[in-house]
């Protein structure tokens, strides 16, 4: 009964009850029958966790290994990830705050100073501000001490282009031409991320965090329409049209 239930779940809700409505618009609407049963196909397709995780795997896989530490690197940059302005408690979003967790670790660990940079749309409370609170909250909590004299904020960026772009000016300030760092991230984003801080002369050490592939045996469940397989299938859509992007105007 559960597996009838849960599989019945699965079919009903979006994404599932999009493709059921494209299938049933095929026997009624005639004129229009490869059109909806191509959004039919393309949404079972991005839809299913073996074909999101198969989008995936380019982008994550080379970089699911433990993190090599360096000598000579002169800091942690922490990309943002965004952030939800109203929240009772932990702002950062699930993605910022597992980036902010484990650039604080390797922080602490290599005894370097640690840079998170991102801002957002809202000039009134960017992701910065938090990165801050979120801290704080650990801290009180935990009794985490965090040296705040090593962390630096930057809280103008927009993108990835503009996170390498101030990010690179907080170093000259620091005197620091070439930095060499520790780039923390999310694993799907590592690749797009490393070609653009490269183009602003960082020698980058991927460590990558927020792994969204669950290496394991795939079920029944994995070939059923699912909104957090189309959502990896997104995530995955979106960094090669962001790395198609970069190479075609040669930022």
């Amino acid at each position: 009964m559960y597996f009838l239930s849960k599989a019945f779940t699965y079919l009903i809700l979006p994404p599932g009850g999009f493709i059921l409505l494209f299938f049933i618009a095929l026997f009624f609407i005639k004129k229009y029958r490869k059109f909806f049963l191509f959004c039919a196909f393309s949404f079972y397709l991005l839809s299913n966790n073996y074909i999101a995780n198969m989008l995936l795997s380019p982008l994550e896989n080379p970089y699911n290994k433990p993190l090599s530490f360096c000598k000579d690197v002169d800091g942690v940059v922490v990309l943002g990830g965004g952030k939800t302005k109203g929240a009772n408690n932990l702002p950062l979003s699930a993605d910022a705050f597992k980036r902010a967790i484990y650039g604080l670790m390797i922080a602490k660990k290599e005894k370097l100073p640690l840079i998170f940079t991102g801002g957002g749309l809202d000039k009134r409370y960017s992701e910065s501000q938090a990165f801050i609170e979120t801290m704080d909250e650990l801290s009180s909590s935990f009794g985490i001490k965090l040296d705040k004299k090593k962390i630096f904020l930057e809280s103008k960026s927009l993108n990835t282009y503009q996170n390498a772009k101030y990010t690179r000016k907080i170093f000259e300030k620091m005197g620091i031409k070439k930095p060499i760092v520790y780039l923390v991230t999310s694993a799907y984003h590592m690749k797009r991320a490393i070609i653009i801080f490269k183009k602003f002369d960082f020698k980058v050490i991927p460590a990558a965090t927020d792994f969204k592939i669950d290496h394991r045996k795939y079920n029944f469940y994995d070939f059923l329409p699912q909104m957090g397989a189309f959502r990896k299938s997104y995530i995955a859509l979106h960094e090669y049209f962001g790395i198609f992007y970069i190479n075609i105007i040669k930022i």
